[in-house]
Formats: structure tokens, sequence, C-alpha cells
């Protein structure tokens, strides 16, 4: 297999380059990336990789400078070079240097960089081929070793004689002064997760741990730092702070905060999401820390009534077991109550059982399982005032609507419901009108627009597949309509993030 270094000072683009194709499937294993010359040599020097992937224009040590330091050091390897439209003078030069290739960046595809390894490495011959070392199988399995310690430890599995030897046996420290630990949940992450396929997720794992990694590491000697995902289909993670130098806890807690704010805007420039982050308080040895963390993760179901931003224990609301009375308010006075009295999850399934005792119980679920309190009073407002509106119909019209949400998508007309409500089309068109504040064809043209955008945002199928199932058989017209109704045509609201 053979080992890669990515030298480039663009997070991003170092990011892109390691997802942009499924190295190992192809024979390639990503052996560390650097943000300069300087720290892309000292890798060349510790791991001999096959491919080296540079950047021309880099901070301490530019390109140019890290090939000359390779040539005279006689580190072997292909170099593949990543240039601007205004580095043409140093391709030249590091053409001279002996490279194998260059790339424009607005050339970056899988395709350009699967050809050149093709043309140069793997026509060059298996005996070329660089296996995994004995050095990197014990990376892959202190990797393994963090990942079920940090599991253990979350899980409060680990005793208190066991966890000195067991962090140091995975490369973390065996004792410290202070430290703390922070659980991240991703704000927006529910909506993000449906657009994920599980390469998607394991590709945005692999980014916001290295992105979290990085961060820490630029923290040092001051800090040091591991992140850990806890439960990543949740959009959540931890980090392990240790604080070597630290002389005071309010020394520390300060730290933290300010660590807090910059771990935040990075996540919101690079990945667009807002954070969430809850701390344990500074504590001296790992059984504390594990203590603490416990004691933390019992609590962080109050997070749900908490804006983006950083919090500690005693920031948290206390969750009440039992719902208050909401008998006889209207639906914005029962939500001002909710925000007034923090539930827990059962409690709040408790109430939504009691105020829509027709729902269907797994939207109810959903609807509990909301991610923040501004979302969940959405959507019950939502439900709230379609229950208020319901009850108001004429009986006729609530049958007609029950027709309609399951036949929606066939070719009916006005005097075919009508006639199943048992009423002269004329009058059912009048009290249609009346009840819902539109005509029936404006109505069920919106009910089938809502269920393509749906499908829109949830499916990959072909626009005009999915306007034919919803029971547009007029594609022009459809899209006529999902302009006039949406103010955007289908393409561009598929498009939207």
């Amino acid at each position: 297999m053979y080992k890669v270094i990515i030298a480039d000072d663009d997070f991003l683009v170092r990011t892109y380059l390691k997802q942009m194709i499924d190295w190992e499937a192809h024979g390639f294993t990503i052996a560390g990336d650097a943000k300069n010359g300087k720290e892309a040599l000292k890798l060349i020097e510790q791991e001999r990789p096959a491919l080296i992937i540079t950047d021309i224009c880099m901070p301490v040590l530019d390109g140019i400078g890290l090939i000359r330091e390779m040539r005279e050091q006689k580190l072997m390897g292909h170099i593949l070079v990543l240039s601007g439209h205004d580095d043409f003078a140093y391709v030249h030069e590091a053409m001279k240097l002996g490279i194998d290739d260059y790339l424009l960046k607005d050339d970056l595809t899988p395709e350009n960089i699967l050809t050149f390894l093709q043309e140069h490495l793997k026509e060059a011959g298996a005996e070329q081929e660089l296996p995994v070392s004995q050095e990197e199988l014990a990376k892959i399995g202190k990797a393994k070793l963090q990942e079920d310690f940090f599991a253990a430890f979350c899980q409060g599995k680990i005793t208190e004689a066991e966890l000195p030897t067991s962090a140091k046996r995975v490369g973390l420290p065996e004792r410290f002064s202070f430290a703390a630990a922070c659980q991240i949940t991703l704000r927006g992450w529910q909506v993000r997760r449906k657009q994920f396929t599980d390469e998607d997720l394991a590709s945005f794992r692999q980014a916001f741990s290295e992105m979290c990694q990085t961060f820490l590491g630029h923290q040092q000697p001051e800090l040091w730092g591991q992140s850990f995902p806890v439960q990543v289909e949740a959009g959540e993670w931890g980090l392990l702070l240790v604080f070597p130098h630290a002389v005071s806890q309010a020394a520390v807690i300060q730290r933290l905060q300010a660590l807090g704010q910059k771990l935040s805007v990075l996540a919101k420039r690079y990945f667009d999401l807002p954070l969430v982050l809850l701390l344990t308080a500074p504590q001296t040895n790992w059984l504390a820390l594990q203590n603490a963390w416990q004691a933390m993760a019992e609590r962080a179901e109050s997070l749900f009534y908490l804006p983006q931003g950083l919090y500690h224990i005693e920031d948290l609301p206390i969750l009440q077991t039992q719902a208050p009375s909401v008998e006889g308010l209207s639906v914005e006075e029962l939500c001002e109550q909710l925000t007034k009295t923090p539930l827990t999850r059962q409690a709040r399934m408790d109430f939504l059982y009691h105020c829509l005792a027709d729902e269907d119980a797994a939207a109810l679920q959903a609807l509990a399982d909301a991610e923040s309190l501004p979302a969940f009073l959405a959507a019950l407002r939502t439900k709230l005032t379609a229950l208020q509106s319901a009850r108001q119909l004429h009986p006729s019209v609530r049958q007609a609507l029950t027709i309609l949400e399951g036949h929606y998508r066939e070719n009916l007309t006005q005097a075919e419901i009508a006639a199943a409500v048992h009423l002269n089309p004329a009058y059912f068109s009048t009290l249609f009108k009346k009840n819902m504040g539109k005509g029936f064809r404006e109505y069920l043209a919106e009910l089938r627009i809502t269920a393509v955008k749906k499908r829109l945002r949830n499916s990959t199928e072909r626009i005009k597949d999915i306007a034919a199932t919803e029971g547009f058989d007029d594609y022009p017209y459809f899209c006529r309509l999902f302009k006039h109704l949406v103010g955007q045509t289908p393409q561009e609201y598929r498009a939207e993030p």
C-alpha cells in the first residue's frame, strides 16, 4: 500500500484531498498532512511516502523549498504540485527540480487525481509499492484502543485503579494538574444528517474530527487535547482538554471559555453548523473527570432548552417530569407556558399524547425528538393550528380532506369528491372555499407541491419522475406552478442546503 503526504496551508484543501477519492480502495493510505513545508518535511522523513502532494505557496517553507530539501536529503517519492493561475514561474522552477506533474487547483478533481496515480505510480510496478509498516499498524491499533477507552470512559465503566494505566496505554497522560472534558452538540444536525449518505457521514466524521484535532494541536504546549466521537449519528463529539502548566482552576475556566468561542467560530466557518458546548469543571485526576463527565451526561438532555453557546453544568435548567396544565390556553399561550417549564423528553411525550391524541405515534415521537425548543415549538404550533382548524371545519369538508390526503396523487375532480361526500358540486365548491380559504383545485395543487418539495430534499430521483408520481402529468405546467407557489424552480429548490 502506497503512503501519501499532503502539504497545503488551506485546511479545506487538505480535507478535500483526503475525501476526494477512496484512497485505500485504490491502494493508498494518507500517512499525514501538513500546513507548511517544514511540517511536511518532518513527515516525509518519518513516513518515507511514495507520493507527496504539495501546494506551491505555503508559509514557513514553501513548495519549492520543500522539494529542494527533499532533493538535498535524497528523500525519494513522486511529487504532484498544486498551483494557482499566477504560480507558473514557481511551477517552472519545480519542474526543473524534477517533480512528476502539476495541477491547477481549479482542475483538482477525482478524475485528474486518479489519472495521475495511474500514470505515475500504478504503472511503475509492484516493486515500488510500500507496505504498511509495523509503526503504522501500531498507530491503527492505538486509534482503536483510544476509541474503546473513550467509549468506556463515557459510560463510566473504567475503575479508579484502571483509569491511569488505561490512559497511558493509549497515549494519554497518566496524571495531570488540571483537565476538563467537553461535549459538543451540533445544532441543525438533524436536517444535515438527512441529506447524508453513509459515505457522506463517514467523510463528515473524519473532517470534523480533524478540524477539532488541528485546532487542539495549535494550542500546544499550553494545552493538550484529544477529540473523540460520542454519538456521531446524533451529532455529538467529545473533547479531552489537559492543561499541563495551569496554576489555578480559575485560570483553566477562563481558558476554556476562550477555547469554546474559537471552536464555535471554526465550526460555523467550515461546516456552517452552530455548536452547543457543555463543559465539566476542571478536575485533578481521571476518576474525578470520569465522574464529572457522567454528571454532565445525565444533565445533557437540558441542552434542548438552551441556544448555541458554551455552558457549564450549573447553567442547565432543572427539567420537570410533569407537564403543566394547559387547558383553555390558546396556541401561543400554551407555547409560552412550555418555554417557562422545561420538561424531560418523556414529559414532552406525555404532553403531546394529551394534546394530539389523534396524531400518529411515530409523528409524535419525531416531534418530541426535535433537537431544540424553537424547532419543537414551531412544529407544535403547526400541528395545533391545523388541529384547531380541522375541528372548526364542516364535517363534509373534513371528510373531503381525508379523501384527498389518501388519494391526492390520483386524477381527482371536484365533482368526484363532492359526490363522495354526498353534496351538490356547486354547493361543495362554495363550502370548501369558505372553510379552507382557497378553492379545491388550488388546495389540491398545493398538497401535491408540498409532497414534491419533501421528495426533492430527500431523494435523488429525476424531478420529472417525482412530479409524475405526485400527480402532475403535465411537466411544463408543474414547473410553472412550482415556480409560482415556491418562488424558485424545482432545480433551485433542490440545490439549496
